[in-house]
C-alpha cells in the first residue's frame, strides 16, 4: 500500500512515515506539509492511502479531501489529527475518510488500523458481488481490531454533573 503522509509538522510527518514503513505491505512514498504539496504529490506519486492531518497551513485537510473526492481522485484517506470535536469527525466521515485517528497514538494503534485498512482494501478489491454479507464484512473490516472506548459510568445525577464538568475541563482521568 503506497502511503503519502500529509502533516504540517515535519517532525510528526517523519514519525508517521517511519511507522508506516514498519508495517508489512505498506510503503511511505512521501511526506508533505501543505495541501498544495499534497495535491502535487498525489498527482505524481499516485498513492493508495493518505494519512491526512486536518490542520494544514494553506487549506483545511477535510476540505482538501472533499475536493479530491469531488474530482474523482482515487485515493483513500485516514485522517490523523488532534481535533476531537464531533463536528470535525462527522465532516471527515461524510467527506470519505475511511477512518479517523486522534493524535497522539501509539505505533501499535497505527499498525492495527493500517492492517485493518489493508485487509478491507484486499477484500474490497477481490469481491465480485455485493450481497449483504459482503457489504457487512466490508463495513466491519475497516476498523477491525479496534475496540470502542468503555462507556461512561452511570452515576447519580450530582456525581454525573461533577464528572461531566471534569471531562469538559479537559480532565484525563476516568473512573474505572
Amino acid at each position: 500500500m503506497r502511503t503519502l503522509v500529509v502533516d504540517d509538522d515535519f517532525r510528526v510527518a517523519g514519525i508517521h512515515a517511519a511507522r508506516v514503513a514498519r508495517v508489512d505491505g505498506f510503503e511511505c512514498v512521501g511526506q508533505v506539509y501543505t495541501a498544495a504539496a499534497a495535491r502535487e504529490a498525489i498527482e505524481r506519486l499516485n498513492p493508495d492511502l493518505l494519512l491526512l492531518d486536518v490542520h494544514l497551513p494553506d487549506e483545511d485537510g477535510i476540505a482538501m479531501l472533499r475536493s479530491l473526492q469531488a474530482a474523482g481522485t482515487d485515493v483513500d484517506c485516514i485522517v490523523i489529527t488532534a481535533a476531537q470535536d464531533l463536528a470535525t469527525v462527522k465532516s471527515a466521515m461524510t467527506s470519505g475518510a475511511v477512518y479517523y485517528m486522534v493524535k497522539p497514538f501509539s505505533f501499535d494503534r497505527l499498525r492495527t488500523q493500517l492492517e485493518a485498512y489493508r485487509n478491507w482494501r484486499q477484500e474490497l478489491d477481490s469481491a465480485s458481488t455485493a450481497d449483504q454479507a459482503t457489504i457487512d464484512s466490508l463495513y466491519n473490516a475497516r476498523s477491525a481490531g479496534v475496540r470502542p472506548a468503555a462507556p461512561a459510568p452511570r452515576l447519580q445525577p450530582t456525581m454525573q454533573k461533577a464528572y461531566d464538568a471534569v471531562r469538559a475541563a479537559g480532565g484525563s482521568h476516568q473512573r474505572r
